[in-house]
């Protein structure tokens, strides 16, 4: 009977297996059926009997340990890494399941991937527990965390499998953990334990490295303390990733603190770990700490990598401090450290930013003789040296060198070879150049056809723009940019025709310039007074509905104020001001347009009209109505603008004063033109030379010849700014004013002293003398000046004309250059003028 229980009981231990197969289950009823019979024959004892029954267990368990893991085990290894080899994955009932296999084996996540999400449609018996563990593993090591999170869910959403071991969920943790994810990360780690896995000393590394990628030292100082809580020992990856973590903060003060912590367990320090110290100091400006751990490292028996050296090196490069850069490159070499290509690209970089041409010659043979081929980014930076200095013919060279080492070409390389052409506009280059471009399978981009059109613009080449610009549209490559490059450059060049045919050929593209672009040939159109021309722009601009703002609409008023059309300068004021555009400068250029016509009463309404219309007037604005002001005389309306002009709270300047001095001279109010020349002065302003020449002129026509010289005087004994030009006109002026009161004589002495000077003397001068000496009946004298009138090349007085020699008009003007150099400085007679 105890053989029958003891049967029943294997068959029972059997069936609980986890690798029960269709054979054992057989086998195990076969074990039972025959200990009953037994039982029934032979009465054993119970020792045999129970010895039996051990063996058969024996036999049973050692058959199970050589058998092959079934669909439902999972794959991986106590350290997380799936072995992915044919027999984790279910037998291949399934076309796609082999195709897997071999995804898998390669490491190919992406195929692996995507065969799986076939797999699972086709039905989720099709994959295992082992082919999901592998798939976790496969997908985190590509660094796909979405994907291995989303079999990772797969596999603890299905009740059909075991649950995943702890190296499954550590590859998830490191994948989250080198995208710096730390909260994904501290999800699996909460889940592993919810599963009722236990977190091992990788789980915690893979969490202290995602803190170490987000730059949170404290996070992954607490991780490392919770992994010691734990009752784990930390190893020298744990370390290595707080130290990493303090280097990405700049704190070097903690790094330390860890490696004397990591060096006090008894785990020697590696490379990694110094280097990790090292970026700690350099970025925390501490080269001086770095070089002293570089020591460190090497006492301790560490063999530096170029990786130490390198952290230094950028440093210095970014500093470009080269000695230092040439000394550190020098001891890596004596302590056989192989320098990698980058090393020399910051050495070159240094020599590059200080355009030392001849040390990175020399670097590239140096590392030529080491066997070291140079990279791509070495020799774009040599044609980038030469291509800063437009040195074409250098940057080809290193092209061709480039090739000779076998390096190809990029975008890059050609994009630094156009800067160099298009720094000296060298058309034939760029021909060759983009056939090198074609050569190499790289079209010339639309990009390169506009630095070269805007090199030619730059440099005033116009022609040259134009053929880039055909070639441009030749290659179908013409975009807005370039024709608006092209248009501006004519229009700044006043060449207005040739910017309106390129519009022509953007427009018929079906391309819309830019509202500056249309500005800017406007306002040349308007300079040159084409009003029609800025008309028709403004028809383009509202036909190609682009905004017109208000610089548009001031170009139009500006070119009818300069050709003195008042009234169109008023239609288009108006259109302005229905659209909301109208500004300051709008209404100011019609006020202006009014002043040409000495219209007072419309320039005043305008200027009421803007201030209504809450536009705040400026200075310009003022000056252009006291401007109107004065050409009709209206002094006392030109003070009372200036008042109003101070109680809005503009200051005025000098062309508002010589608008009133002018106005009041004009007026024959010779009082208060000397009044406001003094108000100038009270008010910090200086007169300049027209200042004092209107009202000098002012007292010419008020036959105040006293007073004219004696603002003569104060002229020259002041540093007044345009004297200089405004010496000649002020000389005549005191000639016509003593010639007006008869005093020939004083009018004599003036206008010598004014020819003496270098000066032209103005035909009213002479007539005024002449005039003067004829009525003191000093015909002689007035026969003299006559001739002399006529030598200077003027009209004598009677009308007729004659002409000067030329040999004289050669001499006089020769005078006059040199005599203006040293007039400034001459006072004006000051005895015996008066007769």
């Amino acid at each position: 009977m105890l053989w029958a229980m003891n049967g029943t009981l294997l068959a029972k231990s059997m069936l609980h297996s986890s690798s029960i197969t269709s054979t054992s289950l057989m086998l195990a009823f076969i074990i039972a059926i025959t200990l009953v019979f037994v039982d029934k024959i032979f009465c054993l004892s119970g020792a045999l009997e129970e010895l039996t029954i051990m063996l058969g267990i024996g036999v049973l368990f050692f058959c199970r340990s050589k058998a092959k893991p079934c669909a439902k085990k999972w794959a991986g290894s106590e350290e997380g890494q799936s072995t992915g080899s044919p027999e984790c994955f279910p037998s291949a009932s399934h076309p796609d399941v082999a195709r897997l296999q071999t995804a898998a084996r390669a490491g190919d996540s992406v195929t692996a991937n995507n065969l799986a999400e076939a797999l699972h449609k086709a039905g989720r018996e099709h994959l295992t527990g082992a082919s999901l563990g592998t798939l976790v593993s496969v997908c985190a090591r590509a660094g796909n965390a979405a994907a291995a999170e989303r079999w990772l869910e797969e596999a603890l959403a299905r009740s059909d499998v075991d649950k995943p071991l702890v190296g499954v969920f550590n590859s998830t943790l490191s994948c989250c953990a080198k995208a710096g994810d730390i909260s994904r990360a501290e999800s699996w780690m909460n889940r592993m334990r919810d599963v009722g896995v236990e977190p091992d000393t990788m789980s915690f590394n893979a969490m202290i490295a995602a803190c170490a990628r987000a730059h949170a030292v404290d996070l992954a100082e607490h991780w490392f303390e919770k992994l010691q809580e734990e009752g784990l020992q930390p190893n020298l990856v744990s370390y290595s990733s707080l130290l990493h973590a303090c280097a990405k903060v700049g704190d070097a003060c903690r790094a330390e603190r860890w490696l004397q912590t990591l060096q006090a367990s008894g785990i020697q320090p590696n490379a990694i770990c110094y280097n990790a110290l090292i970026h700690a100091c350099i970025k925390s400006d501490d080269g001086e700490r770095a070089a002293v751990w570089l020591n460190e490292m090497t006492a301790c028996g560490v063999k530096p990598t170029a990786r130490s050296f390198g952290t230094i090196m950028d440093m210095l490069a970014k500093k470009g401090d080269i000695v230092a850069l040439e000394k550190c490159l020098a001891r890596m070499e004596e302590m056989g450290v192989d320098a990698d290509a980058v090393s020399y690209n910051m050495l070159l970089g240094a020599y590059c930013k200080a355009g030392d041409v001849a040390s990175s010659e020399a670097l590239f043979d140096r590392m030529r003789v080491r066997s070291i081929t140079p990279t791509l980014m070495f020799f774009n930076m040599l044609i980038n040296l030469y291509a800063h200095s437009g040195d074409v013919s250098g940057s080809a060279i290193w092209l061709k060198r480039m090739r000779q080492c076998g390096v190809e070409p990029d975008r890059v390389t050609f994009n630094t070879l156009v800067k160099a052409v298009t720094r000296c506009c060298d058309l034939d280059a760029m021909e060759t150049l983009v056939k090198e471009m074609l050569t190499a399978g790289f079209e010339p981009t639309a990009a390169m056809y506009n630095a070269t059109i805007g090199a030619c613009v730059r440099q005033g080449s116009l022609n040259k723009a134009e053929l880039w610009a055909k070639k441009m549209e030749e290659s179908n490559m013409a975009d807005c940019p370039s024709y608006c490059s092209l248009i501006m450059a004519f229009a700044g060049a006043g060449e207005n025709l040739r910017a309106e045919e390129w519009m022509a050929h953007m427009e018929a593209r079906g391309l819309k310039g830019t509202t500056g672009t249309y500005s800017s040939l406007a306002q040349s159109l308007a300079k040159s007074g084409d009003v029609i021309g800025v008309e028709r722009i403004f028809s383009r601009l509202e036909s190609g509905e682009v905004e017109v703002g208000a610089n548009m609409y001031n170009a139009l008023i500006t070119s009818c104020s300069r050709q003195g059309d008042v009234d169109r300068a008023e239609h288009w004021l108006r259109k302005s001001i229905a659209k909301n555009q109208a500004d300051v400068a709008s209404y100011s250029a019609v006020i202006h347009a009014c002043a040409k016509t000495s219209d007072l009463p419309r320039a005043e309404a305008w200027l009421e009209a803007m201030q209504t219309s809450g536009a705040k007037a400026n200075v310009v604005t003022f000056n252009s109505v006291i401007n109107v002001c004065a050409r009709c005389g209206e002094a006392k309306r030109a003070e009372a603008w200036f008042e109003r002009m101070e109680k809005e709270g503009i200051s005025p300047g000098l062309l508002t004063f010589n608008s009133i001095i002018n106005a009041c001279a004009k007026s024959g109010d010779l009082v208060r033109a000397v009044y406001w020349l003094d108000a100038m002065r009270d008010r910090g302003i200086s007169p300049d030379g027209v200042s004092y020449g209107t009202v000098i002129h002012a007292c010419a026509m008020q036959r105040e010849p006293h007073r004219a010289e004696e603002l003569m005087k104060d002229m020259f004994a002041r540093d007044v700014a345009g004297k200089d030009q405004s010496i000649a006109f002020c000389y005549n002026s005191v000639v016509e004013a003593w010639g007006r009161v008869g005093n020939a004589a004083a009018a004599a002495k003036w206008l010598n002293t004014l020819l003496d000077a270098g000066f032209a003397a103005s035909s009213s001068s002479f007539s005024t003398l002449i005039t003067a000496c004829s009525k003191a009946g000093l015909s002689a004298e007035a026969e003299r000046w006559r001739l002399r009138m006529v030598k200077e090349g003027l009209a004598s007085p009677s009308g007729s004309k004659s002409k000067p020699c030329a040999l004289h008009r050669e001499e006089s003007g020769a005078a006059l250059r040199l005599a203006r150099k040293k007039a400034a400085c001459q006072p004006p007679p000051s005895q015996g003028l008066s007769v």
